[in-house]
């Protein structure tokens, strides 16, 4: 009976063996269907089953609730489910196998390389999960969707497009250019390897074989050398010019077989390049002048991670080509139809692109970073959208994902995505580079007008390299990659953490005093109206103690020089009509013995218009040598107000000297901080023919910048947060707080704030001053994100705004807010007191208009933007309210 069950046993064990055996590894790559992680989309079914009754009061609420806050948000159709196990991640990501003729060339830190060589696609494993991240889709020949030239761009590592000397725009890629016709070369290194390619036409076997050719070398170097019958051979492919006495070559006959014939039978008499050139000399026969183009791309493992780089001056082109753009790697890590997760991309703070959300009569997403360069003619403004002030991009699948960080030539760079169904079955996103700006100018004689292009005159030369940072399991959401930028910036940039007493800012911007045109006797002229006196701002303050706000942090716009629009910055006068320097030194008397900070701010990369000291030699040139203005735009046709006096984009050449003079006054004052109103928001080019200064060029610049003021020991608050600019700042203010709303995306997420809470302390824009004015959605973002309050007042009667450029500040009478903006800071500081210097390890989706953030000790908000109450796993939200449970304050 024992031999009976343990014979039972045994065939037991064997078959559950074996059906293990095909769960593990019986899918194939195209079949495998991986899910996204709860970070980015709709709650898990099985994991609502488990509370029946959650589920259904969150159903009842995405059936009848609007999501208020993110209006203009896309939202997706598809469910996702609970992330895997890593057990069961690294067993699917186990059955992927090298694909058949790629070699292993490099193994480093948990990551080994793989190179094609017959296509010089590559492929990198991560050993951590088992996971193949390859560099064109490996199924791209059963692609039903792609055809002709679409189907040949799976197969790309680069791309590049430019304009001839006739003004045509064309595209060159490294494989239809140069792979096909095996025209690269492969250098193996330490820990990588290099491809070197040639693209376009290069010299071909006809240049062996002379244009022309003086009938005696014909006869003799030639002819005299060979036999009858390969004479005979020659004789066809020549005919003989009677009046110059030479041969000249017949190009229609030599092609296939009869131009091999004849290349060999050059080669056979020793006809080689030194006789090719005495034969060119000779009759002034120029180069075939066919373009060409040498693009070298350069592979390293480094530090855990994929280094993609084209080095420093190591694209080589002949100067007819015009080239506009290089998109680097545009289908790696591509995910087909079947695959479940997203695409991030840095639009505002940071936006989701769902695979295969079907929006393919809509726009692919391509955007700059940085925001526009102001040194490129802009007639129009269609939109105001938000600046994608990270240089970062990536995909999660759910179980792996990866991380990519342009880490040079990131200030020409653009991130570009799409989605499957457009041109192929791939959703895909990647970076490009900007190599060349142009602008169009007409010209007109009489009747007659014309429209000529006009390109930069020195084209980028800068490297240019990403970074692909390899995920898994739990890292492989935008949290974890979140979590991975911050590391980056921390490791490579110096971003430091804030101390353990930081408590929550309490933002607040006053108006100095304006410029403000007015009449006497009729007649117009420039006038300074006060908005706020150094000693009306004290009064502010003390009033905003009275309520119970602490920690003020005081942005103090237009206090010298003129007001808001201020004259040149090289030196500092404190207006007198505020209090001249003996109020301002009152005023920071006032916040050092308090603990506020103060921070003066000042513009160093534009002048305003009509600016005392400003000096054309200090503005940007246009690409057509016009200098750069700044026009404001109508608002109805988006358009610039040409009748307007202009503003001028300050040259990166003449920055240095602008603030070296304003420090050496700064230093001065006895001032501690500053707040710098464009140096971490913008970045504009001079395109100068005699010194073109590129955009990487200037963000050199002002991080020079930006470490000197530092370097005198000053607190710095900067707008916008660009990333360059961040690791030098205390504070950020206008920060994205969502994003642009493009139709593409289908999700905005708190990117931003995930890599900076507990590092630099932040606020979006001004909530008087926002589109929507409902303060309490805007407390409520700023639980969800870790966010400070912020508000821009002057104490002025309203009036005095009245036909100024500055009517726009009609909601910033501080008396209309300062209860209110007191009472939410309370509430705030209440939720978030004790985690400003912790990081956000994770943020997701619960449901709809229902967010959850996860400080890295415990404590957890749950956001409930709808208009009705919801219930999330046994927790009750209010409608429009929040709940804070792990580290509770007491």
């Amino acid at each position: 009976m024992r031999k009976k069950r343990t014979t039972f046993a045994a065939v037991i064990l064997i078959a559950s063996l074996f059906m293990a055996q095909n769960i593990n590894y019986a899918e194939s790559v195209s079949e495998r269907v991986v899910t996204t992680s709860g970070d980015s989309q709709e709650a898990d079914q099985s994991s609502a089953t488990e509370s029946s009754r959650t589920q259904e009061t969150l159903t009842k609420q995405e059936s009848t609730t609007t999501d208020p806050e993110r209006e203009g948000e896309k939202q997706s159709d598809a469910t996702s489910s609970e992330p895997q196990t890593a057990s069961a991640n690294q067993q699917k990501n186990e059955a992927v196998t090298v694909p058949e003729g790629m070699e292993a060339v490099a193994e480093k830190d948990g990551l080994i390389l793989y190179l094609k060589p017959e296509t010089t696609e590559i492929a990198v494993k991560d050993q951590k999960n088992g996971a193949m991240w390859f560099s064109n889709p490996q199924d791209r020949e059963q692609d039903t969707i792609a055809t002709g030239y679409n189907k040949s761009q799976l197969n790309v590592q680069f791309e590049l497009t430019y304009y001839d000397n006739t003004g045509n725009a064309l595209k060159y890629d490294n494989f239809t250019h140069s792979v096909e016709s095996g025209q690269f070369e492969v250098e193996k290194v330490e820990d990588g390897f290099n491809v070197v390619y040639t693209l376009g036409e290069v010299k071909s076997d006809i240049e062996a074989i002379p244009k022309y050719i003086s009938e005696e070398r014909f006869n003799t170097l030639i002819l005299g050398k060979l036999q009858e019958k390969d004479q005979k051979e020659i004789e066809k492919r020549f005919k003989y010019d009677e009046e110059n006495k030479r041969y000249e070559r017949r190009d229609s006959s030599l092609k296939g077989v009869g131009l091999s014939k004849v290349t060999r039978i050059f080669e056979s008499v020793g006809y080689d390049e030194a006789q090719i050139a005495i034969d060119k000399a000779a009759y002034g026969e120029e180069e075939s002048g066919s373009a060409s183009v040498i693009v070298p791309v350069h592979y390293r493992l480094e530090q855990g991670h994929l280094r993609v780089s084209i080095p420093e001056n190591g694209i080589q082109y002949p100067d007819t080509m015009k080239i506009q753009s290089l998109s680097l790697l545009p289908f790696f890590g591509a995910s087909g139809p079947k695959d479940k997760g997203y695409s991030l991309v840095p639009d505002g703070s940071g936006s989701l692109i769902y695979f295969n959300n079907k929006k393919t009569s809509v726009s692919p997403y391509s955007t700059a970073l940085y925001g526009s360069d102001h040194a490129v003619n802009q007639l129009s403004q269609i939109q105001k959208e938000q600046k994608a002030r990270m240089p970062v991009f990536g995909m999660s699948y759910g179980d792996k994902g990866y991380l990519a960080v342009i880490d040079k030539g990131d200030a020409v760079a653009s991130v570009e995505a799409d989605v499957s169904g457009r041109l192929n079955q791939y959703n895909t996103v990647h970076s490009s580079f900007s190599l060349s700006s142009m602008e169009e100018v007409t010209l007109t004689n009489g009747w007659r007008s014309s429209t000529v292009k006009r390109f930069q005159a020195q084209p980028f030369h800068n490297e240019m390299s990403v970074i692909y940072e390899f995920l898994s399991a739990d890292d492989a959401s935008y949290s974890g990659m979140a979590s991975t930028y911050r590391d980056y910036l921390t490791e490579q940039k110096n971003l430091t953490r804030l101390g353990d007493d930081t408590e929550l800012p309490f933002y607040v911007e006053l108006i100095g005093g304006i410029p403000k045109k007015k009449f006497f006797l009729g007649i117009p002229y420039n006038a300074y109206e006060s908005l706020t006196t150094f000693e009306e701002a004290q009064d502010i303050l003390k009033e905003m103690q009275s309520l119970g706000v602490e920690d003020i942090q005081l942005r103090y716009s237009g206090w010298f020089n003129g007001g808001m629009h201020h004259d040149m910055p090289k030196s500092i006068d404190v207006d007198k009509k505020l209090g001249g320097a003996k109020g301002l030194q009152s005023l920071q008397a006032y916040t050092q013995e308090n603990g506020f900070g103060l921070y003066p701010d000042v513009s160093f990369l534009e002048a305003f218009p009509e600016a005392k000291g400003f000096k054309k030699s200090y503005a940007s040139r246009q690409i057509t040598g016009k200098l750069a203005q700044l026009f404001p735009y109508y608002i109805a046709s988006f358009t610039q107000e040409n009748e307007a006096s202009p503003g001028y984009v300050l040259s990166p050449e003449a920055v240095p000297g602008i603030v070296s003079g304003f420090m050496q006054d700064y230093k001065e004052t006895g001032l501690t901080g500053l707040s710098l109103r464009d140096l971490g928001d913008q970045l504009n080019s001079d395109f100068n023919r005699a010194n073109v200064i590129n955009r990487e060029q200037a963000k050199e610049v002002v991080m020079n910048q930006l470490e000197q003021v530092r370097s005198s020991d000053a607190s710095l608050l900067v707008e916008g947060g660009n990333s360059y600019a961040s690791p030098y700042a205390r504070h950020i203010v206008d920060a994205p707080v969502s994003n642009s709303g493009f139709n593409i995306t289908d999700e905005a997420v708190p990117f931003f704030q995930l890599v900076y809470h507990g590092f630099v302390q932040y606020t979006g824009q001004a909530w008087n001053m926002a589109d929507d004015q409902d303060s309490h959605v805007q407390m409520l973002r700023a639980i969800e994100t870790g966010s400070a309050p912020y508000y821009t007042w002057f104490y002025a009667d309203p009036s005095a705004i009245k036909l100024t450029s500055f009517d726009a500040l009609y909601s910033a009478d501080y008396r209309r807010w300062i209860q209110e903006s007191a009472e939410r800071y309370k509430e705030l500081r209440n939720v978030l007191q004790g985690v400003q210097n912790q990081t956000i390890v994770k943020h997701e989706k619960l449901a709809k208009g229902v967010y959850q953030t996860t400080y890295e000790k415990g404590k957890t908000v749950i956001v409930n933007y709808n208009d009705a109450a919801v219930e999330w796993n046994g927790t009750y939200v209010a409608a429009k309210s929040y709940w804070v449970g792990g580290d509770m304050p007491e």
